[in-house]
Order: structure tokens, then sequence, then C-alpha cells
């Protein structure tokens, strides 16, 4: 069985040879912090051979911010905090150096769009037929930054129409993952600012919202009838920990509209599943949008009050996948394990259920805590003893000498000088 057949079956909940080798993906700041405990750079370069983690393929470069971008403007410097301008128009405060590269932290003062002529003077910027869309960056081009660790926007793959061929005929899964609707209109109204549009302006959210859909269907209407994708995800990230950012009553009338046209359109072009990626509590959002709109979603972090077993019961066809206590990863060994068992007990139990962190790694997991769980969870995905199985730990006598664990509280008070 080769991993697409094997990542196809477990969105239908069939049968399997194995689960698949999914772990998690370490942040720039986890691996800083790792390569001061002993992991070489070689290692790093080679992390998913290290750790025999299962492919994924992408369909190539898609970009869906503002064509072209906002001009930076940097307003205010002192010591490791800017206050600036970004490329979507906000002008917000954040650390020069982050505490925690590819995880940053900010706070924004201004978003493009506060009103409808706002939102014309944005929309201009979002024309879905530029070329910068799906164009790879050229040796020549302009490099655009988002943010201090944020990518280089016109960088990142190759133009969809050259992996055709590939995508098509491989062994291993391909994944497109998008800006969903509320994540996409979020980044130039801001995440309260929107909160209070529903109700102050709902005819300025009912426009953007369709109008980013369209965006959305209009981009990817090509790619999607030429490239067979398997999963499908829309970054939405529109819950907090207990509840989601939009009530089941607002996400019925301003956002499901819009994702059954979605959900529809995908289909129609042969997405296997249609999966919203959200961080939070999930609950709300499922029970408005699955499985009408929705295949399933990730990465159900656990200390948001998520349960995967839960889920799997209420739920019993939803594709889900995350569900590993982040925080339990960087406690002891036996409660990492017993954490790591319960989940792929509840995966081979219900099937549907690809186990892994529960959000990217963060840099307080000690690397030998996590390269002992990608050994323990290869053991499990494999079919070892839930209770009994403890993996030979082969990898840890790869690494170097431990010159430093990392201390969050330090790394902040060397950002921001508190």
């Amino acid at each position: 069985m080769t991993e697409r057949e094997r990542f196809r079956r477990i969105i239908h909940h069939e049968e399997v040879d194995r689960l698949p080798y999914m772990y998690g993906g370490p942040r720039a700041s986890t691996f800083a912090a790792w390569r001061r405990q002993g992991l070489s750079e070689e290692q790093q370069r080679s992390w998913g051979s290290l750790v025999q983690q299962d492919g994924m393929r992408g369909p190539g470069k898609f970009f869906f911010g503002p064509v072209p971008m906002f001009e930076q403007e940097v307003i205010e410097e002192e010591g490791n905090v800017r206050t600036w301008t970004d490329g979507y128009g906000a002008t917000r405060v954040d650390a020069i150096d982050q505490p925690t590269d590819g995880f940053a932290t900010r706070r924004y003062l201004r978003f493009a769009v506060q009103n409808p002529a706002d939102w014309e003077r944005v929309k201009e910027r979002l024309d879905p037929h530029a070329v910068e869309r799906t164009h790879p960056i050229a040796q020549n081009d302009p490099l655009e930054r988002l943010g201090t660790s944020a990518p280089v926007h016109g960088a990142g793959g190759s133009h969809w129409q050259d992996n055709v061929a590939v995508c098509n005929s491989s062994d291993i899964p391909v994944r497109l993952t998008i800006t969903g609707i509320y994540w996409g209109i979020r980044d130039f109204t801001g995440m309260l600012e929107l909160s209070v549009m529903f109700y102050d302006q709902p005819e300025l959210v009912h426009e953007m919202f369709e109008y980013w859909t369209w965006l959305l269907m209009t981009i990817l209407d090509g790619p999607l009838r030429h490239i067979k994708v398997d999963e499908l995800i829309l970054n939405e990230d529109m819950a907090f920990k207990g509840q989601s950012m939009m009530s089941p009553p607002l996400i019925e009338e301003f956002l499901l509209p819009h994702y059954l046209k979605l959900y529809q359109f995908f289909k129609e072009r042969g997405v296997e599943a249609v999966v919203m990626d959200c961080d939070g509590f999930n609950y709300q959002i499922l029970d408005a949008m699955y499985p009408q709109a929705l295949d399933g979603i990730q990465p159900i972090e656990i200390a948001a009050g998520n349960d995967p077993e839960e889920m799997l019961r209420r739920w019993p066809d939803i594709f889900i996948h995350g569900g590993v206590d982040k925080r339990e990863l960087a406690k002891s060994r036996e409660r990492l394990r017993a954490e790591v068992a319960s989940r792929y007990r509840s995966a081979w139990e219900h099937g549907g259920f690809i186990p892994h962190c529960d959000h990217g790694v963060p840099p307080d997991i000690p690397l030998r805590n996590f390269l002992y769980y990608t050994e323990l969870a290869r053991g499990l995905c494999n079919g070892e003893d839930l209770d009994r199985y403890e993996p030979p730990c082969e990898l840890e006598k790869q690494l170097g000498p431990i010159e430093e664990m990392f201390d969050p509280r330090g790394a902040i008070a060397r950002a921001y000088g508190t």
C-alpha cells in the first residue's frame, strides 16, 4: 500500500496496513533550540529522513494576499521593538528579533479595512488573475517580506502547471493549503474589528466574504481541474480556548453559505477531503458546518477542550488529524507515552484519525523527548502493543552534547527587554 493509498483510505475510515508516520512540524525557533541540544546542521537539513516521516506533496505556489503589497514603513524603533506598517496595510508593533521565530508575537494598532471605502482600495490589490499568485520568484524579482519571521511573498514552490504529471502519478499524498474566508478577511480588518462589523456593517462583511470565495474559486479552478488533490486545507484559526470567534448563528449566516459553495466547487473537481485548519475549540464550528461543508478539521488542540475520541464517537465519519497534546510531549516520558498511546488507540479503533502534535511543535519540547515520541509513534503506527511497546531510542545516540535547554522566559526577556 502506497502512502497516498493509505492516506485516502484513512479519510474514508477504511482498513490500512499501518498508520501514517506524521508527527508535526518543528518551527524555526524549535530547530534553533534543538541545535543547542545536540542536533547537527545535517540532521536538521534531513529532518524528515532522520525521523522517517511520511511525505506530502504540494501542487505549487499560490499566494492569496495583496498584489502589489502595501508599502512597508517603519514608524518607530526602540531597542528590539518596532512599530511599522506591514505588507497587508496594518500598523503593528512586534519584536525585531522574535523570541520564538516562527511563532511571531505582535500587537496590532490599526488595520487596512474599517469601512466600505477602505475595502474598495484593498480589493484593487486582490485581482485573482495577477501572475504573482502562481508565478515563483525569479532571480531578479524584488523580495517582499511580510514581517521579521514571515516568508518572502514571491518565493516558494513552482508553477502548478509544471507539477500536473508528478502530482497525479505521485505515491505520496497531495495537499493544498489555502487561506480561508474568515482568515483572509480578518487579515485586513482585525479579529475584534471584524467581530463588531458583523453587527455594525453586516452588508460589508457579506460582500467581503463573497468576494474572497470568488477569489479562491477563480484562482483554483484551473489547478484543480488538472491536479488530483487528496487534502485541501482552508486555514481559518477562528476559535479561542473554549469557543469559536464566530458564534454558531453568525457562522450559519455569514460563513456557511460560502463554504457550501466552496465545498461543492472542490468536490466537483475531485478533492478527496476538504479540511479546516483551526486552532482552539472546534465543536461549535463542526456543529454548524460538518458534514455539509467540511469533511474534517485539524489540529485538534487538546488545551482548547477538544477530545479526538469524543469527536470520533460523535461524528463517526469525520476525518481529523493532530490531537497529540504538545504540553505532554514536554513532560516526563511516562506522561508522554500515556498521551501518545491514548491517541493511537483512538486512531486504530475508529479510523479517520491521524495522530500528530496538535499544533506546530514548540521549542519548549526537549529534542530527546521529541525523538523518543517519533520512535514510539512509528512503532504504534506499525501495530505494536499500545500498552507495552517501548522504542529502541536509537536516534538519541546520534545527537551531540546538550549545550543549553530552551528557556521561554529568558527568550521573551531578551526580545522585549523585560
